[in-house]
């Protein structure tokens, strides 16, 4: 009598995450496990999907992820889940959903309650009390955040039910504000060291599989290099991975004239020097070019500083330390969110104005235009600050205005055009049509695919768990990045279909089997009989993101069937709505 299997995926092109030649073939599915797997399958099964044309891989593993800090927002993550992501790594940049005390970090996903509670001009607050981020909270949520250890909050989220796994690492922020409260902005004492290095070994402990840092960010970046060693030491004990969004933009708040930004080498060679000191792994948050290049145009000169920091990798491997860095896929975005309108370039003066019809009329005030003048050379407003970015006008373009004379130009074109300042330049376009809307290009696509190439690297969107309806709350809204929708469907379609710079397997590789070694996820990452059943069912001829710089939020094309622990969440490219994922505790 032949044997009965949940699901059965006949007649695919099996890629099985470990760099194995590819070969066609059927998988089965028992449970929460690979049962069956080879060129034929006999059996009957409950869910029978003709893999005829189609890849079946293992769920991509993203490694720099901030679902933890949504997931309880989203648990469905239909934009991880339609992309393929079965598994992501959470607790980046320092940040991760405790241990909390009196005080709360600021996360993305509650950045508008963050406004309402402790407004501020230019820039939010890293830290609001837990009472007051609460009280609101409940009134938006219906719920509070009572956790106080990673152990907590795992219990609460395993209670809720959630569709992706989940790999926790801890955030040296929250550790260090919840040693520190407030008072962050300085070095900590010898005995505040002592505390984080407790709640450090607590939070591996319960689970956790490494500790990360922000070095660009608050608190991280006013930590000592003897205090993150000190807690990096206390996870390597457990066999930790140091995840470190290095030191390379610095503080990302008002920089004043003659405020330079850091020498990008040394954040990631800080990094390293965790990993030889600590005797651990370490990875590397979104490695770009650590070398300045004028005009970055210039292809030879680029290419050189780009083989120039893939060798400090490089050089780290043969001296024997463990170091792999992840990408971004969409260049030219980046992750987190993003915003189509010009008119978020003067977001604190937006806010005062009240919409982008009041902001267009006050600019018809010459004091007014000179006040945002003098305070953006002034260096207060970070995300527009000349001293800092002298490339910010050419960096976009005007995809739509009303006013047709501005259509694909940049601000330093039209301010060329019209023998006007840069500045005067935004102004006239914003009082013409306040809702006009930029995006960025480039291409200079041929970098990242260098850094794709390289052995060590891996894929890490940069992002939340969000649907496609997510939105800000304030009027125009931002949105979550295209990443979040699309982002391993790029990296598929530019690396193995479009470029053609590595094999299918091996683009695989660096998604799956790759990073599941990294963080030792056993029996993960990988298609083999006894493995869990993490799959997904791929078109290779049709994969691609659909979101663009304009319209980001969309699904992507390709996906048609995700498995997740023997469960299918995703069915004919729309989520099933199955909860099956697990936090993937340290083992």
């Amino acid at each position: 009598m032949s044997e009965e299997y949940d699901i059965l995926v006949n007649d695919a092109l099996i890629v099985d995450g470990t760099g194995a030649p590819s070969y066609k073939g059927s998988v089965a599915v028992k449970g929460d496990r690979i049962k069956a797997l080879g060129k034929k399958i006999d059996g009957d099964a409950v869910t029978v999907i003709d893999g005829k044309g189609m890849v079946v891989s293992p769920g991509f593993i993203d490694v720099h992820n901030h679902g933890d800090l949504s997931i309880m927002y989203y648990p469905r993550a239909e934009g991880f889940l339609q992309q393929g992501i079965t598994t992501f790594v959470g607790g980046q940049c320092g940040d991760s959903p405790g241990p909390f005390g009196d005080w709360i970090g600021l996360p993305w996903v509650l950045g508008d309650l963050y406004t309402d509670i402790a407004p501020m001009m230019y820039v939010k607050s890293w830290l609001q009390p837990r009472d007051k981020v609460n009280q609101r909270h409940k009134e938006v949520y219906g719920w509070e955040i009572d956790w106080d250890t990673m152990a907590g909050f795992f219990k609460r989220l395993e209670g809720m039910g959630f569709s992706p796994n989940y790999v926790p690492l801890v955030g040296h922020g929250d550790i260090r504000s919840l040693v520190m409260g407030p008072d962050f902005k300085r070095h900590a004492t010898g005995k505040e060291i002592k505390e984080m290095v407790k709640h450090t070994k607590q939070a591996m402990e319960e689970g956790c599989r490494g500790i990360t840092v922000g070095r660009d960010y608050d608190p991280g970046i006013w930590a000592s290099f003897d205090e993150i060693l000190a807690c990096a030491k206390v996870a390597a004990k457990y066999g930790g991975v140091y995840g470190s969004h290095s030191l390379r933009t610095g503080h990302r708040k008002p920089r004043r004239p003659g405020e330079f930004s850091p020498v990008k080498t040394k954040g990631v060679l800080e990094a390293i020097d965790v990993g030889r000191k600590a005797k651990m792994s370490v990875q590397v948050s979104h490695l770009g070019v650590l070398y300045d290049v004028t005009p970055s145009d210039n292809k030879e000169l680029m290419k050189e500083a780009v083989m120039a920091t893939l060798k400090i990798i490089d050089d780290a491997r043969a001296e024997g330390i463990d170091v792999s860095f992840d990408e971004i896929p969409n260049h030219l975005t980046g992750g987190i969110g993003t915003s189509p309108w010009l008119v978020h370039s003067l977001r604190p003066w937006l806010a005062i104005a009240g919409s982008p019809e009041q902001l267009a009329e006050a600019l018809r005030m010459p004091d007014f235009r000179e006040e945002i003048k003098t305070s953006i050379w002034a260096g207060k407003h970070y995300r527009l600050n000349p001293n800092i970015n002298r490339y910010w006008a050419s960096a976009r373009v005007v995809a739509e205005c009303k006013v047709e004379e501005f259509r694909e130009k940049t601000i330093t074109d039209i301010a060329e055009e019209k023998n006007i300042d840069e500045l005067d330049a935004l102004f006239k376009v914003l009082k013409a049509d306040p809702y006009t809307k930029v995006e960025r290009r480039g291409d200079n696509d041929w970098v990242k695919l260098e850094f794709y190439k390289h052995p060590e690297m891996m894929i890490g969107i940069d992002t939340f768990a969000v649907d496609d309806k997510r939105e800000s709350w304030h009027h125009p809204p931002s949105y979550p990045n295209q990443n979040s929708y699309g982002g391993f469907p790029c990296y598929l379609r530019r690396t193995v279909r479009e470029a053609k710079v590595m094999s299918i397997e091996e683009a695989v590789r660096k998604i799956t089997g790759s990073p599941a070694q990294k963080f030792k996820l056993t029996d993960r990452g990988v298609l083999k009989t006894g493995a869990y059943a993490d799959i997904v069912v791929w078109d290779p001829e049709s994969i691609t993101d659909k979101g663009t710089q304009i319209v980001p939020r969309q699904y992507p094309e390709g996906i048609p069937y995700v498995i997740v622990n023997g469960e299918l969440v995703v069915k004919n490219s729309v989520h099933a709505g199955a909860l099956p994922g697990k936090v993937l505790v340290r083992e």
